[in-house]
């Protein structure tokens, strides 16, 4: 059974996430920010990490280039939304969610997805950089 690290601030996405993949067999710890990641990482193995890229703190971006100096060969996946703007505070010169996802994929990302995406799409990913080649 593939072991599986999730990042994410987001409650709501974090639990569905895991609830998800757990359902598919996966066995799965998450962490609300990188630095309880990181000390997940310190005491287990993990096969995927799976880490939003906008959070307070250390950002995904820079978790991925932690966890990669820790283990080179774990597998990423990174999700973003582009960051949780209301109306009120859109700013259109903001990045975009696209401009995050090639900055985490630059950082050593496998693979990306778009938040929102679907159940499955997940479950694909992981599956895909699991399985042997």
């Amino acid at each position: 059974m593939s072991s599986i690290l999730l990042i994410d601030d987001e409650f709501d996405v974090r639990s569905a996430v895991a609830k998800v993949l757990s359902r598919e067999g996966f066995e799965v710890s998450t962490a609300e920010n990188v630095e309880q990641g990181l000390k997940l990482l310190d005491k287990h193995h993990f096969d995927v990490l799976i880490t939003d890229v906008i959070m307070p703190g250390i950002d995904g971006v820079q978790a991925i280039r932690l966890v990669r100096e820790i283990n080179p060969d774990i597998k990423v996946i990174a999700i973003s939304g582009g960051g949780n703007f209301g109306p009120k505070s859109y700013q259109p010169q903001a990045i975009t969610t696209t401009a995050y996802l090639q900055a985490a994929t630059t950082a050593g990302a496998d693979w990306v997805l778009t938040k929102p995406f679907q159940k499955a799409d997940i479950v694909d990913a992981v599956r895909q950089l699991v399985s042997p080649a």
